[in-house]
């Protein structure tokens, strides 16, 4: 036995190794039946890989053993890096999956296995295999930029398991650690979240494989996936041409795409033969609480977003007006900055209660012009981006006569923002301000510029980010909003959205008389003071 297992260590694949082994997992003995589609994912030699997937598929513990059977073959000598989305998955996986596995096959996995004391690292063969949570940690600014436990791993492979649920940042951080290898092997599976993002974008640049589905009685080919609903009738998988009832085992991986370099397979609950397709039917038509999206990405392994979650380009259109950005105006007006490698700038004012002006949208290199710009509008309150240019930030804070305060914001703050007076910190809940952003686009309560090529990026950059649904530890779900590469011209709307809110109402309505104002100006100006209750006396120039 111990022969025909090194000539299956030294000649197989993955798969056949874990088949004629026998392989024990978590739900008992691998098996073939019910899992053809897993061979191509276990044999397929391309360095990058992906998979677009429905729920409780067995992909986990699939590439874990695809990853071990390498390293034991010792194809991975540096090392190889698992990562999920945090470092709870990397425990809960560690102690119920991995362990188990190594102690239910100690004579074709655990002896080969030289350590599984640590919960992160165990040793395979001469490798070391790295599982590893995709959370970065936070630096002394609060921004999450860095993480220690991947910043020194050099490895061969970096399996990404759950890509949806990972920061972009260390996603990044974790292909350089094969910065240095010549093998550079790329695994990414997910169920996916929403359109355009994570998986989906990932498997839209693949090969675009489906599993097509040999009918028993007329030799035609079915994809379950690509025909659902129609494919289930009367509870049952049918084929799309005669109607018989099809079994799923009885097919093959067909690429729609061939010529590409990237690897992808698109596979959902529907193969699987443990859940009645019936039910997922029934689910899909009458989704609980409405929340089809939940339907849609873990049964069947499809992107999707409700429309009222995210923002599109149209929607931001739709707010624009017939005037031109400008270079100036006598406001008050409020302005909103982000900070990177340019500042992105929002600057308006506020028209009524729920109006609001965005009389310029740019770019500028420098906080210098910032305070230029705070000038030609007449800037009354300004938010900036704390990070990670505090200092420069706190320098124009002390440098301007009006309020200025640099902005933080914290996830789990889920009430108003917190204030520090003192120090001219607002510290909000992400998700609160997002949502009070988006809202305001929704329901045409911002006046835009006209559009013009800047107009068409912010656009693209408000439409870059969407509130996604998550499940706590605890079963609870709460709402988060996506992070982006181009996100930089939402967050400036964010913080002019808290500016706008802080200046005082009193020079909104003295500006309505203010000299060389226009009778349009003047009543729009006055219609604050009235929608909120306040009364200004111009002979007296005081409130009454």
């Amino acid at each position: 036995m111990s022969e025909y297992r090194d000539e299956l260590v030294a000649d197989a694949s993955a798969w056949k190794w874990t088949f004629h082994n026998k392989i024990r997992l978590q739900s008992g003995e691998y098996k073939l039946r019910g899992h053809m589609w897993q061979v191509e994912p276990m044999t397929d030699v391309s360095r990058r890989r992906c998979s677009k997937k429905g729920a409780q598929l067995g992909f986990t513990e699939v590439e874990v053993l695809r990853t071990m059977h390498g390293m034991i073959r010792g194809n991975y000598p540096s090392g190889c890096l698992y990562l999920f989305p945090t470092n709870d998955d990397v425990s809960d996986f560690s102690k119920a999956r991995f362990n188990p596995m190594i102690s239910d096959n100690p004579e074709h996995i655990g002896v080969h296995v030289q350590s599984t004391d640590s919960t992160n690292i165990k040793r395979i063969g001469k490798g070391m295999l790295y599982l590893r949570g995709a959370r970065l940690t936070q630096n002394i600014e609060g921004k999450k930029k860095d993480s220690s436990k991947l910043r020194s791993i050099p490895v061969d492979k970096v399996v990404f398991d759950e890509r949806d649920l990972m920061e972009h940042e260390a996603v990044a951080m974790a292909l350089e650690r094969m910065s240095h290898s010549s093998v550079r092997e790329e695994v990414t599976f997910s169920t996916p979240t929403v359109p355009n993002y994570g998986i989906d974008a990932l498997y839209s640049e693949s090969d675009q494989r489906v599993w097509m589905i040999k009918c028993l009685k007329c030799n035609k080919r079915t994809c379950l996936e690509l025909s659902f609903p129609d494919c289930i009738q009367d509870g049952k998988k049918c084929c799309m041409s005669c109607g018989a009832e099809l079994d799923t085992d009885n097919g093959d991986w067909v690429a729609r795409y061939p010529d590409r370099e990237l690897v992808g397979w698109w596979i959902s609950q529907l193969n699987s033969p443990y859940i009645d397709p019936a039910e997922i039917v029934n689910l899909y038509y009458n989704p609980p609480n409405g929340n089809l999206q939940e339907i849609m990405n873990s049964k069947l392994g499809l992107a999707y977003i409700d429309s009222s979650d995210v923002l599109t380009r149209g929607d931001v259109y739709a707010c624009c007006g017939l005037d031109p950005i400008v270079n100036g105006d006598s406001g008050p007006c409020a302005m909103g900055v982000d900070v990177g490698k340019q500042l992105h700038v929002v600057i308006g004012k506020k028209l009524s209660a729920k109006r609001k002006v965005i009389l310029y949208v740019g770019r500028v290199p420098e906080f210098e012009d910032l305070h230029d710009l705070a000038k030609k509008f007449n800037v009354h309150s300004a938010v900036i981006d704390m990070y990670p240019e505090t200092r420069k930030v706190r320098e124009f804070r002390d440098a301007e006569e009006y309020d200025v305060f640099g902005c933080q914001y914290r996830d789990d703050l889920l009430k108003d923002e917190l204030i520090d007076k003192e120090t001219k910190l607002l510290t909000v809940s992400r998700t609160e301000i997002c949502d009070s952003t988006h809202n305001a686009v929704k329901k045409l309560e911002y006046e835009i510029p006209r559009r013009s090529p800047e107009i068409e990026l912010y656009a693209e950059s408000m439409a870059s980010t969407f509130r996604m649904l998550e499940e706590k530890k605890d079963g609870s779900h709460i709402y988060r909003y996506s992070k982006s590469d181009i996100d930089h011209y939402r967050h400036a709307t964010n913080y002019f959205e808290l500016a706008v809110a802080m200046v005082p109402e009193v020079e909104i309505i003295k500006a309505a008389f203010a000299k060389g104002d226009s009778l349009e100006a003047r009543a729009a100006n006055l219609m604050v003071g009235i929608s909120e209750g306040i009364g200004y006396d111009p002979l007296t120039d005081g409130m009454r």
